[in-house]
């Protein structure tokens, strides 16, 4: 942590001191010299942190040597923020009062009084900040010569995230890649499917997959769970990630989860078993239990009662370290996980080491990589560490360091359970100060924890922990470039993308306790069932379940006043805040309390002067105190999903520093204050109401940082005063039409919408016109949209111009109520023959009925979704005819999905059949597709059947 805060501490000390001056606010006099003094001193401590940090572990005064010097910097970083705030929170008061100042006279006598009744306020605060940064002062001289007792070797700094080596996002080995598994799946695959072993045995078979961890248990599980033979055979199937601690609830409202039960979240566990039964009794069904901890057998006992009366071939599978927990779920068959061959690991590491690049094998390479595959120890998990992290050495001399590094000798030290620390410690090294700490600080989240990516770079920010490497660079994208690091290193798993874009990830459990393990000192865990990491030392503070307030805030448990953190995550619960939270969380930068019960937000949250990120998301709280706005750092409000909230305090223009509004779900607010307008930092706006007859729109016309924008359109309105075409960075736009009109023709107030110049994805959700804007298929966006989401548009029957759209990837259209028949002219075939096509069809002898391509119709497209055409009957194919035309249709489309489209009856086969690239087509509950395809024979089948993967079901998604 030091690696990181003391360079960026060093870089704050001169501006604070070049603003006081620049501001001519003698707010701290004098201060010049310690300031220079201060920066000494860090100076000197950065040349020899990276041998701290390198010893960190294996000296346990250098470890205590460090946690000092951590909280130094911890102590420095909030006098900044004080020290700062104090001399720019004045100037921004005046602006803003002088804003709302009407009588001349009444302005006059008002600037005397705020400039004398700023200096009486001042003294003490100075007194304040003086005597703080002479403490701090001192400490780091004690610091300093303690660090000459440990005879550190000096370096040349810490290096920065920009020194080490790019890879590109492409290069991450692909997680469908198992090798070494196919004799344990299908052993595995005939124990499940075995009819004979269920027979007979109420509740079928319990089928444990014992093994160590990093062994591929959950992976083995996984490729089961997926394998269509398997698929087919039962007719229910849930998957459940259990972990520790076994909370009964959780785990029975999670297996209940597909029945959306709006009522499930307030049953307690009696009627949750009961509705186990109900569900499962009679039915043939495979429920995956992973990660299973509990050795309490009165835990398990009411599932399995519960269980119980499925039908033969049922199978209960889980996965567990433990013999002994294998025991306790009453297990018809183990499975253990063999350890793979050194050879495997080899394998492993090679692929992962060398795939996508072309590299001059040497066996002095090969010989070294063989050995380093031996410590791997059998674990895939470790060979894929292993593999992540060679992949990043050039030489046979960098090949060789990690095979001598000495922090194998970990190994000595650590529970059976770390085996693969040094493994992970080895690629953590590797690391910047920065990436270092952005991976330690996924220790707050729990286990199996599913993590937005988007949300983890938000969190990252607001700690500090982001840093741009130039003056005006977007902390948003340097987070992206941040992240794809840590997943190229393996760090990260089950990463799930939108276009070129992680969107979804989970850690491993072994790398989320090697998280931990980093920062067992600073990350402390409330369970809800008496037991807690506690440290007195504790940074950031999770809530992992709902409890009551002796529970989860004892006094004794943890030191409020030097929280960073405070985040509760659980699915359902109620967490009691008391008010004393918002007096003691003085130094806290994040604060997360989502679907906590909270009618009302109390003024005190004024008080949290340090806070960057605070989420109230799913609250019931009607209004939120003014004293919100006096958050001058706050960058991050997230207020989605509240439900009852009706209005945003008047003073919003405060928060100037605010980049992201998440306001979502809020159907009760209806008005935005004009106050927002000057917020020019705003990079988010999730919801804004644009007004028939109002000037709403003008409150975004300096916003010009905008990057996604969502507006609510209520009637005709002028979008010429948001001035659209200034906002450049705007990526993603959402345009919901409130409006019940319906129009012939598209209205003029749409037509005269001039689109961000950038655009990349645009959603139109209840579009009013009979067709789309002509602005949608101009060159100039053509060009540019990548996504595109049309729901429910009201009035068009046909959808003309789409395939224009060159640079599409993702099209999906839902909800288009009259279309009744899909023509050809979406695929760009027209009446209009083709100039270059005339030759090849001067045999037909009426060229208007013929059908030709004018151009390569979505040249880029890759996945297309048609979700509920209640109407749709007909989609019209090619004929013979205009096979003779070189048509080139979707030359990338890869995935095609087709769900509730009720009334459509045959698909276009020739259409598909020129589709060479198509890979998955996924038809959902169109129950007169599923009778001609679902038998899988026939004409029909065969003329689908060249698709690699054709999945037709009754399910959702």
């Amino acid at each position: 942590m030091a690696e990181l805060f003391v360079p960026k501490i060093i870089d704050e000390l001169g501006d604070v001191v070049v603003k006081q001056l620049g501001e001519k606010i003698n707010l701290v006099m004098g201060v010049e010299k310690e300031v220079a003094n201060i920066k000494r001193k860090l100076e000197t401590i950065q040349n020899v942190l990276h041998d701290a940090e390198r010893r960190r572990l294996k000296e346990e005064p250098v470890g205590k040597w460090l946690e000092e010097l951590e909280d130094i910097t911890y102590e420095m970083d909030d006098v900044l923020d004080e020290w700062n705030i104090k001399i720019q929170k004045p100037k921004n008061e005046g602006t803003q009062q002088n804003a709302r100042t009407q009588p001349a006279l009444w302005s006059k006598v008002r600037s005397f009084i705020p400039s004398l009744c700023s200096c009486l306020k001042q003294l003490p605060v100075r007194s304040d900040i003086a005597s703080k940064i002479k403490s701090i002062s001192e400490k780091l001289e004690l610091t300093l010569k303690e660090a000459d007792e440990f005879k550190f070797i000096t370096s040349g700094g810490v290096p920065d995230s920009q020194d080490f080596k790019r890879i590109m996002t492409t290069s991450i080995i692909d997680e469908s890649e198992i090798y070494g598994r196919a004799s344990d799946k299908d052993a595995l695959r005939n124990q499940v499917l075995s009819e004979s072993s269920g027979q007979g045995r109420r509740g079928g078979q319990v089928i444990s997959v014992v093994g160590a961890g990093g062994s591929g248990k959950t992976t083995l599980a996984q490729l089961l769970f997926n394998d269509d033979r398997v698929k087919n055979h039962f007719e229910l199937k849930k998957w459940v990630c259990v972990s520790d601690p076994f909370d009964e609830k959780r785990i029975a409202r999670a297996i209940l989860e597909s029945l959306e039960k709006s009522s499930l979240g307030s049953l307690e566990l009696e009627p949750l078993l009961q509705l186990l039964k109900e569900t499962f009794s009679g039915k043939r069904f495979l429920l995956v239990l992973d990660d299973v901890w509990t050795k309490e057998d009165s835990k398990w006992k009411p599932f399995q009662y519960s269980l119980k009366d499925g039908a033969p071939g049922s199978v209960i599978l889980v996965t567990t370290r433990s013999l002994e927990v294998a025991r306790v779920v009453g297990t018809t068959h183990t499975h253990q996980m063999a350890l793979m061959s050194d050879s495997d690991c080899w394998l492993i590491i090679q692929r992962i080491a060398f795939g996508g690049r072309s590299e001059e094998w040497s066996k002095k390479k090969e010989s070294i990589g063989q050995k380093i595959a031996e410590k791997c120890k059998g674990l895939p998990l470790a060979a894929k560490t292993m593999g992540s992290l060679l992949r990043l050495k050039d030489t046979i001399q960098q090949w060789q360091n990690v095979l001598d590094s000495e922090i194998w000798q970990l190994e000595e030290e650590l529970s059976p359970e770390q085996q693969l620390f040094p493994h992970l410690y080895l690629s953590y090294n590797e690391l910047s100060p920065e990436l270092k700490r952005c991976f330690s600080y996924c220790a707050v989240f729990p286990k199996d924890h599913e993590i937005y990516v988007m949300k983890l770079i938000l969190l990252w920010i607001a700690q500090g922990y982001v840093r741009p490497r130039r003056r005006g660079e977007r902390l948003e994208l340097v987070g992206r470039e941040y992240f794809n690091n840590l997943a190229m290193r393996s760090f990260f798993q089950e990463l799930k993308k939108v276009g070129d874009e992680y969107m979804k990830c989970k850690m491993h459990d072994i790398v989320h306790d090697f998280a931990q393990f980093l920062t067992k000192n600073e990350c402390h865990a409330l369970d809800g069932f008496g037991r807690n990491s506690s440290s007195e030392r504790a940074r950031h503070l999770t809530i992992l379940e709902e409890g009551t307030e002796e529970e989860m805030f004892s006094s004794g448990v943890v030191n409020f006043g030097r929280l960073r953190s405070f985040l509760t995550f659980f699915e359902i619960g109620r967490v009691v805040v008391p008010l004393d939270l918002f007096r003691s969380l003085k130094c806290v930068r994040t604060l997360v309390l989502s679907s906590c019960e909270l009618a009302e937000i109390p003024a005190e949250i004024g008080r949290l002067i340090h806070l960057r990120h605070l989420d109230l998301s799913r609250n019931p709280f009607v209004t939120l105190p003014e004293t919100v706005c006096d958050l001058y750092y706050l960058e991050i409000l997230d207020i989605n999903d509240c439900q009852m909230l009706s209005c945003l305090p008047e003073r919003i223009e405060g928060l100037v520093h605010l980049r992201h509004l998440l306001n979502h779900e809020t159907p009760e607010l209806r008005q935005i204050p004009q106050g927002l307008g000057k917020l020019t930092s705003l990079c988010s706006l999730s919801r804004f109401i644009a007004r028939s007859n109002s000037d709403d729109l003008t409150i975004l016309k300096d916003l010009n940082q905008l990057e996604l924008l969502h507006i609510e359109i209520e009637g005709e309105i002028d979008f010429g005063n948001a001035k659209f075409r200034k906002k450049v960075n705007v990526r993603g736009m959402d345009l919901l039409f409130r409006s019940g009109a319906h129009f012939i023709e598209t209205p003029s107030y749409i037509e005269s919408i001039e689109p961000p110049p950038n655009l990349e994805g645009l959603w139109l959700l209840n579009y009013p016109g009979a067709q789309l804007p002509s602005w949608l298929v101009t060159k100039s966006h053509a060009n540019n949209l990548t996504k595109l989401f049309i729901h429910e548009p009201r009035n068009i029957s046909s959808l003309l111009a789409l395939w224009k759209l060159s640079s599409l990837e993702k099209l999906t259209l839902q909800k288009v109520e009259k279309l009744e028949c899909l023509g050809k002219e979406f695929f760009g075939v027209t009446k209009a023959l083709h100039e270059n096509s005339r030759d090849a069809l001067d045999t037909l002898s009426d060229s208007e009925s013929s059908f030709s391509a004018e151009a390569v119709a979505f040249p880029n497209l890759r996945t297309l979704h048609f979700h509920r055409f209640q109407n749709w009957t007909n989609w019209e194919d090619l004929s013979e005819d205009d096979e003779e035309v070189a048509i080139s249709i979707m030359p990338c489309l890869e995935e095609l999905n087709i769900s509730q489209c009720i009334k459509l009856e045959t698909l276009p086969h020739r259409i598909l059949g020129k589709i060479s690239s198509l890979k998955t087509l996924d038809i959902r509950r169109c129950y007169k597709l599923r009778d001609r395809y679902f038998d899988k024979t026939g004409d029909d089948w065969i003329k689908i059947s060249h698709i690699p993967r054709v999945d037709i079901s009754d399910k959702y998604y």
